[in-house]
């Protein structure tokens, strides 16, 4: 019976997805005992129960569950391990856990088992397996010993369960996007650190100095083959950084990275436990996986994203340092990621800077690595063979190309506003400088020099130009793709508005050479849909006469492609076809011109593609905005009737989304924008009350949280709307009404208040006197 020693175990919390919205009453569970598993939870059936409390498996996969992938695979292991059984029972126990190369003694040990099956399946798998082992102990009469939070572990070639098989529990939650998946992850590591800690602890329990020697080298190979492996927490690092999009995201990754770092750093603290413990330490792929999570740009705080950048470089400065392990050197993606982390911040001017310094360093890492091996240096070595893997290549370019862009657009933004505070003042002045912002004429600075950008956007272009004289020499890694055109047309884009009438012009060339370059055979040069959007976009941003001609032109030749936008482009029809963007830029190009008519044909027109080109929240936003802007500044247009269209497309909208159209939706501010524009029109009839109420009655029944002004604009509607004498009565009901669910919300403000007591008053109907009585009547 010495061979035969056990340690059992017993409660742990299940997954959530077990457990749905439920709340066990007793607390917790066991996961590894079938005889409790689940029976505790009220909300299964007792057929469930009965399923799960069965000896055999069988029947629970057969009369329950029925994941053909799983019960494949989990049959599979049980005949595999019986057979196996009969034939190595004399074999050690450290043959049986490892096995040889490509010999794969246990099935999972393939990095291909349950590839397709879900997440779900392999946490069934592993639980059967678990379940297995303590039946397996049962048949045997090993002597267990219970504890709490730990899961079983005996040394036996019985027992089969290793860091691996929750290796593939960890890999099929990394495959899949099912929310919650990183806690997922978290749950069976430390499911996994704790089955190890009772290992260990069995261990030293069970096994003395003075136990044979072969039956201790078994034993303490089970406990290092339950051992948390750098490719566990890796698989954990990539869980948080690719699977979540939450904040928190990359501070979870840092928690798990830092917990390799600090077993490499402290080793193991007693020499016994030497032949139980392998020293962990993080590799090259556990801090890429890092660096993405710190790259991806989540959140909207400058400050956050650049102290990101800031850490993802000092990370790329130690792997290259002579303090840092070979293991840890980094590689062409690893520069990328920190290349990609400064593009985050698109309020730096210095991005260029970093960048240009990271690009210029993969540079000579490359050059002394190709002049070593021309000179017959032997690069074999460790030294120099991670020098071999790094070398610019397209996406460390098109990164550059981003980082020139970004301080291009900063410049021209601030280039922008200071040319406009110039024709302010000139106006101010009388210097008869025209009132329409659209014939502002740019005014260089003191050097004759306008820094506006577009020296960033040449530095750009040449990053391109020298990606074709790679190219054109053999460098296979270098092409000039359409993510590197569309990188520069973005710039463009930035830099167009109304003082540089131009841009358009450089954007529609640098288009033409795409299409010339994908006619003579580079189809990764060939422009798609993001590449016509932004040259609209460019159009749209100068607010000229022309700019929204220039961009239906655009959208027109588009069409007549015949090409859907998703398609990739190939042949002699070079022209991708338009999607919802590409409608939304040609009405924003209609809305700066103040055309509300042609903006709601471009939304007509969307609905009239059946579904092929479907319009979408901000098309419908775009729309509404539209018409309340005319209402507002339109001086020829009949009052009320803009606002009224507006109205109508609010509800249209809604009507939409109620049909279930999970796509649509109003924007919260979209309500007080029409409840402002019907307040201040100078129109006053009924419809505008109606319009007002509607509005309000619709913004209460949205998932929206109404405000104060909601209030002081429909009492201006009332007010405006029941001037009259005939409307005395029906005016002190809706202020009455309107003022006491102010109150009740508590939403009563002095503005509501003043907007009361002031005016505008008439000599009939709404006058001072009754305004007086009614403020009286109401605040006492």
């Amino acid at each position: 019976m010495a061979s035969r020693l056990c340690f059992a175990s017993a409660p742990l919390s299940a997954p959530s997805s077990w457990c749905s919205n439920s709340v066990s009453r007793s607390g917790s569970y066991n996961i590894f005992n079938s005889t409790l598993y689940l029976s505790r939870y009220r909300h299964v059936s007792h057929r469930r129960r009965r399923t799960w409390c069965s000896s055999t498996w069988a029947p629970l996969a057969t009369s329950y569950y029925s994941p053909t992938s799983f019960k494949t695979q989990a049959q599979i292991y049980w005949n595999d391990r019986q057979n196996h059984r009969t034939k190595t029972i004399n074999r050690p126990v450290a043959s049986l856990l490892f096995g040889t190369k490509h010999d794969f003694r246990r099935s999972w040990h393939d990095p291909e088992f349950m590839q397709d099956s879900s997440p779900e399946d392999v946490e069934k798998w592993l639980l059967f397996l678990m379940q297995s082992a303590r039946k397996d102990a049962d048949d045997k009469r090993i002597i267990t010993n219970d504890s709490s939070n730990n899961p079983i572990v005996y040394f036996d070639e019985g027992f089969t369960i290793d860091a691996t098989a929750y290796l593939r529990v960890l890999e099929a939650y990394a495959r899949s996007e099912l929310p919650g998946s990183p806690q997922k992850g978290e749950y069976w590591i430390g499911v996994l650190e704790r089955h190890y800690s009772a290992a260990k602890e069995l261990f030293k329990k069970r096994t003395t100095a003075a136990s044979k020697s072969q039956q201790r080298e078994d034993a303490a190979a089970i406990v290092r083959s339950l051992q948390p492996t750098v490719e566990c927490y890796n698989v954990l690092i990539k869980l948080w950084g690719h699977n979540s999009k939450d904040l928190i995201s990359v501070v979870r990754a840092r928690r798990w990275l830092t917990k390799l770092e600090d077993e490499a750093m402290g080793g193991s603290a007693d020499g016994s436990d030497s032949i139980l413990h392998s020293p962990l330490a993080p590799n090259a792929r556990s801090y890429d996986l890092y660096l993405h999570s710190c790259s991806r740009g989540l959140g909207k705080q400058h400050k956050l994203h650049r102290e990101r950048a800031e850490e993802s470089e000092r990370i790329l400065h130690y792997r290259m340092s002579d303090d840092a392990p070979l293991a840890v050197r980094p590689t062409t993606e690893s520069f990328n990621l920190v290349l990609r982390a400064w593009t985050r911040c698109r309020r730096e001017e210095s991005v260029p800077d970093r960048v240009m310094e990271l690009v210029l360093s993969m540079e000579r890492i490359q050059r002394d690595f190709l002049m070593a091996e021309e000179k017959g240096t032997d690069v074999s070595g460790e030294e120099w063979c991670w020098k071999r893997k790094v070398a610019p290549d397209t996406r460390t370019y098109t990164t550059a190309i981003d980082g020139w862009i970004i301080k291009a657009g900063l410049k021209a933004n601030k280039w922008r506003s200071q040319q406009l505070r110039i024709s302010n003042t000139n106006k101010q002045r009388g210097r008869g400088v025209r009132d329409d912002h659209r014939y502002i004429q740019a005014m260089p600075d003191a050097c004759g020099v306008q820094d506006d950008g577009t020296e960033e956007m040449e530095k750009a272009e040449t990053i391109l130009k020298y990606i074709h004289d790679l190219e054109s020499i053999g460098h296979a890694d270098v092409n000039a793709t359409v993510v590197g055109y569309n990188t520069l047309l973005s710039g463009w884009a930035r830099l167009a508005n109304e003082l540089r009438p131009d841009v358009p012009l450089k954007s529609e060339k640098l288009l033409h050479d795409m299409i010339a370059l994908a006619q003579e055979g580079n189809e990764n040069a060939a422009p798609d849909v993001i590449s016509f959007n932004a040259v609209i976009k460019a159009w749209g941003r100068t607010k000229r006469q022309n700019s929204a001609d220039r961009c239906e032109y655009w959208l027109r030749k588009m069409i007549e492609s015949g090409r859907p936008a998703e398609d990739k482009l190939s042949g002699e029809n070079f022209i991708a076809g338009p999607n919802v963007a590409t409608y939304n830029l040609c009405m924003d190009a209609h809305f700066e011109l103040g055309d509300a008519p042609r903006v709601q044909d471009m939304l007509i027109e969307m609905d009239a593609t059946n579904g092929l080109i479907p319009p979408n929240s901000e098309s419908f936003s775009k729309v509404i905005r539209a018409w309340i802007n005319d209402e507002l500044n339109n001086p020829y247009g009949l009052p009320g009737s803009s606002v009224e269209n507006a109205w109508r497309w609010l509800d249209e909208l809604l009507q939409r989304e109620k049909k279930d159209d999970s796509d649509l939706g109003p924007a919260p501010e979209l309500f007080p924008a029409i409840l402002k524009a019907a307040a201040k029109t100078s129109a006053c009839g009924e419809n505008l009350l109606t319009i007002g109420q509607w509005t309000f009655r619709a913004y209460e029944e949205s998932r929206f949280t109404i405000d104060h002004l909601a209030y002081i604009w429909l009492l201006e509607i009332a007010l405006k709307v029941l001037a009259s004498p005939d409307a005395d009565v029906r005016r002190k009901e809706l202020v009455t009404s309107v003022f006491e669910q102010c109150c009740r919300d508590g939403l009563l403000s002095s503005k509501f208040v003043r907007t009361l007591s002031d005016g505008p008053f008439h000599e009939d109907g709404w006058s001072k006197e009754k305004s007086e009585w009614m403020c009286k009547e109401l605040l006492g």
